[in-house]
């Protein structure tokens, strides 16, 4: 398995508004990828889709837009190599009525020991109640098992693999975020979190969290949860 990041650089035809950026970039990466039979497949398929994307780079204190008269950049990380080489291909040169793609660039994401992953989107985790949000209804406890779970659900699920049970996928975790940060999604707010985490060094936490990288924890191809990460020194 490798993890692919891919830097797309791009050009806003109009002002967007940053609540609202995750919905435009999904709808942008959406748009091209249904240009393409295979692709339209996965895209309509519900499954884990191994990729996920960021926020593009300067934010500033207090932002409310993304300017139009500026050039952006934000990342795609993927493990489906066909889903590279696709993007590679094109992305660059899609545009929609609120992105036009200008460039991009590739670059793997090596083997190395993971010492510890954060969010730099909010992840969601929705409880198996249909509750809104976690914090409504669950202890903190019940919520590191839920994304525990989570975690290893999409790995089995993406690669085929089982994991073994009761494995320690990390040895500490840390609310970064105080309250609920809410997500325009659908016309809706969802309510997540941004957290950090210390990977444990076994096997199997560096397998799930490397896979995580592109996947993220949670709802990857709509923004949310994508990890930044370091490396063992």
């Amino acid at each position: 398995m490798v993890v692919y990041e891919i830097t797309v650089k791009i050009f806003f035809q109009q002002e967007v508004c940053v609540s609202l950026i995750s919905g435009i970039l999904a709808q942008y990466i959406d748009s091209y990828l249904v240009k393409d039979p295979h692709f339209l497949v996965l895209h309509k398929r519900n499954t884990i889709k191994g990729y996920s994307f960021d926020m593009p780079s300067k934010i500033e204190k207090g932002m409310k837009v993304y300017k139009s008269d500026e050039i952006y950049q934000f990342r795609i990380r993927t493990v489906n190599q066909e889903l590279m080489s696709y993007l590679m291909e094109g992305i660059a040169d899609h545009k929609t009525n609120a992105v036009k793609g200008l460039a991009r660039t590739v670059k793997q994401i090596p083997h190395k020991p993971i010492a510890s992953v954060y969010t730099l989107t909010p992840c969601i985790i929705r409880p198996a109640n249909n509750k809104r949000y976690w914090r409504d209804c669950m202890s903190f406890e019940e919520f590191e098992q839920e994304l525990c779970a989570s975690l290893i659900h999409q790995y089995e699920r993406y690669t085929g693999e089982e994991v073994e049970k009761n494995v320690t996928l990390y040895d500490q975790i840390e609310l970064k975020s105080k309250c609920a940060i809410g997500i325009s999604y659908k016309g809706i707010t969802l309510l997540g979190d941004k957290f950090a985490m210390q990977v444990s060094d076994n096997e199997t936490a560096q397998k799930v969290f490397y896979f995580a990288l592109a996947n993220s924890v949670g709802m990857g191809p709509r923004g949310q949860g994508f990890l930044g990460f370091r490396f063992v020194n």
